[in-house]
């Protein structure tokens, strides 16, 4: 879903270790990046809180909403940590690339 919201049209590997190791965004800086793989440690952490919610809540499996989630923690991690982002909730959902290239 990320790959598809950022316009990355790719097949990712199985193994977690080379999944995060090959999860860049080709073409684009090295800081660029950096920030991207923030994206995927946050959805790695919205699957396992939703493993839990399902383990030990009875919940159920719900990627669209791990992915919103994840969304939302990013954008909120960016406007909290990193001083200079000036892009909105609204900009960052329907337009990411731009403003990852506005905080690189």
């Amino acid at each position: 879903m990320c790959d598809r919201w950022v316009g990355n049209m790719i097949v990712r590997h199985e193994s977690t270790f080379v999944n995060f190791q090959s999860y860049c965004l080709l073409s684009q800086r090295k800081g660029f990046n950096r920030v991207w793989k923030g994206m995927w440690m946050t959805i790695v952490s919205e699957i396992w809180n939703l493993r839990n919610k399902v383990v030990f809540k009875g919940g159920l499996v719900d990627a669209e909403e791990i992915f919103c989630l994840a969304q939302l923690k990013v954008w909120l991690w960016f406007k909290f940590k990193l001083k200079r982002t000036i892009f909105s909730y609204s900009d960052w959902h329907l337009s990411p690339m731009v403003c990852l290239h506005s905080m690189t």
